[in-house]
């Protein structure tokens, strides 16, 4: 599958990549290093994918929702995080997964492109390895604005190019245009941990088994696709290999301790 970009550009207009290897962090670090590193586009024309995961396990709100359906308390004491990201979307709780943030300079390619041309390639890479994801799903802009609580959580809704196991959401996808930059971040369920956030929803037994039921019928995580037990690397390996097969060098490096502490300006964008 070929993705034009944009009318003027190539395929995918980049050499390089920075890679950030996979490591955990908590909600707060997380979210602020996918915006330090979307701002810094400004000053660079490399894009960068990086690779994480939660501790402790996080839910996260799309910028615009609202917390008014979430039990923060039980959270809390269940000893779990709670943050804002930076893009739109639905409400996920970060448990047993693989997140991967995506970020470009805006000025050089189309981001809905951007969107189909990562998942094309991660679905590929999926495909490699045993699962039988296909790119599928219609769009459904903003419905997650309205607070209801079959649209609340991101796996109970669909979108344009998503990856999905029979019609159901396997990664959970969300994108944000800066000025400079393109961010684009998503999360490959491992385990079916993530439809405990129908648990930490402010809703009577009934309504939440009803939720529970949907979400289980909307999503799928990558055990339930394949029972096989599955590393993180696993997944995210074959991934660069196919970037690395279309001509695109690969540079690893982690963060550094200063672009972490530089991360935390942007702590009041993301903490409730």
């Amino acid at each position: 599958m070929i993705v034009v970009l944009s009318d003027k550009n190539p395929p995918f207009p980049f050499k390089q990549i920075r890679v950030l290897p996979f490591q955990k962090f908590n909600g707060t670090e997380n979210m602020c290093l996918d915006l330090y590193f979307a701002e810094q586009m400004e000053y660079s024309t490399t894009p960068l994918l990086r690779f994480y995961g939660w501790n402790p396990f996080c839910l996260s709100l799309g910028h615009h929702q609202k917390s008014d359906l979430i039990n923060i308390e039980k959270l809390q004491a269940n000893g779990y995080d709670i943050v804002r990201r930076p893009t739109g979307g639905s409400a996920i709780l970060h448990s047993d997964e693989l997140t991967y943030s995506f970020i470009l300079p805006r000025n050089k390619v189309n981001h809905h492109a951007v969107y189909a041309y990562f998942h094309s390639n991660l679905a590929k890479a999926l495909n490699s390895i045993g699962y039988n994801v296909e790119l599928a799903g219609t769009e459904k802009k903003g419905i997650y604005l309205n607070q209801a609580a079959d649209t609340f959580a991101c796996f109970n809704r669909s979108a344009l190019s998503e990856i999905q196991y029979d019609g159901k959401k396997v990664v959970g996808s969300a994108q944000k245009l800066l000025k400079y930059a393109i961010l684009q971040h998503g999360s490959i369920m491992i385990k079916p941990t993530h439809e405990e956030i129908i648990d930490y929803l402010l809703l009577n037994p009934d309504e939440q088994q009803q939720q529970k039921n949907l979400l289980k019928e909307k999503s799928m995580s990558l055990e339930q696709v394949n029972s096989r037990r599955i590393t993180v690397n696993e997944i995210a390996d074959p991934l660069l290999d196919m970037f690395e097969k279309s001509g695109i060098q690969m540079y690893y490096r982690y963060p550094s301790n200063e672009e972490i502490k530089d991360a935390l300006k942007y702590i009041d964008q993301v903490c409730l």
